[in-house]
């Protein structure tokens, strides 16, 4: 009896160390957020093979394959809120800094925007790949991609041969009937 009490009390121990290891995730991040009106969050049901160039060989119809389905979150500074951006941007941080989490890469973009490439899995089988940006006076942005078999190597080379005007068009036609203007006029930019 004492040795089942004792292993009950281990696996409890356990579970407890591994739930509080595993922390907040992005998926929660996003559902926490659906409701805030600081944040446009959006399912891309993107058509992703259609988004390339004609010339893409099979290996790279493979890593389009992989993917599922993009979903993003912006949030934009609002000069009415303007310890919310920090406050909210430290969550992400510390949600990205998890052990889940993997480093790929750093980036810039735009004039000021810092970005990170991240991916949760193993390299030879990702959950899920994300963008991370952030832009001091504009917000940040989080970029989930997911699927199955997400190749992040074969991505980043497949992002050399995206259609533009097609992406564009896409964008377009999954959040026209969002209401993204008004969000982003009700949103004011702190300069």
């Amino acid at each position: 009896m004492k040795k089942k009490a004792l292993y009950l009390l281990i696996l409890l121990i356990g579970i407890t160390t591994f739930s509080c290891e595993q922390g907040p995730s992005l998926q929660q991040y996003f559902v926490e957020k659906m409701d805030d009106p600081s944040f446009l969050i959006v399912n891309l049901p993107i058509q992703i093979d259609s988004l390339f160039q004609d010339d893409i060989t099979e290996k790279e119809r493979n890593v389009i394959a992989g993917v599922g389905k993009l979903n993003l979150l912006f949030y934009k500074i609002n000069r009415d809120q303007p310890d919310k951006y920090s406050s909210e941007l430290d969550q992400v941080k510390t949600i990205l800094s998890a052990k889940r989490y993997q480093h790929l890469m750093d980036f810039k973009a735009f004039d000021n925007a810092q970005g990170n490439f991240l991916f949760e899995g193993k390299t030879d089988r990702i959950k899920e790949g994300i963008v991370f940006l952030n832009a001091k006076n504009l917000g940040f942005g989080v970029l989930r991609i997911l699927g199955d078999e997400i190749n992040p190597a074969g991505l980043l080379s497949l992002s050399k041969k995206i259609n533009i005007d097609q992406f564009e068009r896409q964008i377009k036609s999954s959040i026209g009937t969002l209401p993204l203007g008004d969000f982003i006029e009700s949103q004011e930019i702190i300069q």
